[in-house]
């Protein structure tokens, strides 16, 4: 199972999103695919910060849509039990030298207190936090 983190979830409210990503997509499972309630926050703030007006409200209204069909039900929650590892991660993280910011902290925990993967570009925010990471911005071979 794997967690699309943010940015390529944005990468698909671009058009056309980039041929590898594009690629990558299409070569999994859909159901295998998840995002988080942290995602939906981000995009959701991201678009609160665009000028009001037309384009805002037909990408709010875009982004509720593509949040039901490709997901469903399959968007997860900061739950009690990735609270709880949320302290565990960060701490390492803080410890080693590499601070998390608290999105990326609660992605990771997420992912990490279900086993699932997080696919995103920025692999290097979730190094350190116990779980697989997929760049899907590099063609896999």
């Amino acid at each position: 199972m794997i967690i699309i983190d943010t940015n390529i979830i944005s990468e698909f409210m671009t058009s056309p999103p980039a041929a590898p990503v594009l690629d990558w997509l299409n070569a999994q499972n859909t159901l295998s695919l998840y995002m988080t309630t942290i995602s939906i926050a981000e995009i959701g703030y991201g678009l609160r910060c665009l000028p009001a007006g037309k384009r805002q409200h037909l990408l709010k209204e875009r982004f509720a849509q593509f949040v039901t069909a490709a997901f469903g039900a399959r968007v997860l929650p900061f739950d009690e039990a990735a609270a709880r590892l949320y302290g565990e991660i960060k701490g390492y993280r803080k410890e080693i030298g590499r601070p998390l910011s608290d999105l990326d902290g609660q992605i990771a925990a997420i992912a990490r207190v279900r086993e699932f993967s997080i696919a995103t570009r920025n692999t290097k925010d979730f190094e350190e936090c116990g779980i697989r990471l997929i760049n899907p911005f590099i063609p896999q071979a």
